[in-house]
């Protein structure tokens, strides 16, 4: 059972996950397997196949190379103050509008 103090937290000498992350020379033997398997030749016919598929339309290959040449997308989110500006600091009348947009949103509007 994972113990945990006052608090929530994990207590000292309790790793919180029973099973823990595999050990890194498990992660090493797969990767070295994963570069000894696939070629160069390998790894760019994979590309070339996901860039004719990307091309046609395939949203799976598009997001493929999208992710392996940019990164995943960053989630960003800017909030409004009661005046449609960015908000620099929130003021509790703001919180409370906040609270009002997200209840209409989800359509719970009294």
């Amino acid at each position: 059972m994972l113990e945990r103090d006052a608090k929530g937290r994990f207590v000292k000498g309790n790793k919180g996950n029973p099973n823990g992350r595999a050990p890194k020379a498990r992660e090493e033997r797969y990767y070295e397997i994963t570069l000894s398997t696939v070629t160069f030749a390998d790894w760019e016919e994979i590309i070339r196949k996901a860039a004719e598929q990307a091309k046609r339309g395939d949203y799976q290959a598009r997001k493929f190379l999208a992710d392996y040449l940019l990164g995943p997308p960053l989630q960003r989110a800017e909030l409004l103050g009661a005046d449609g500006n960015p908000a620099n600091e929130m003021r509790i009348e703001d919180l409370s509008t906040v609270f009002d947009l997200i209840q209409a949103a989800k359509g719970n509007v009294e």
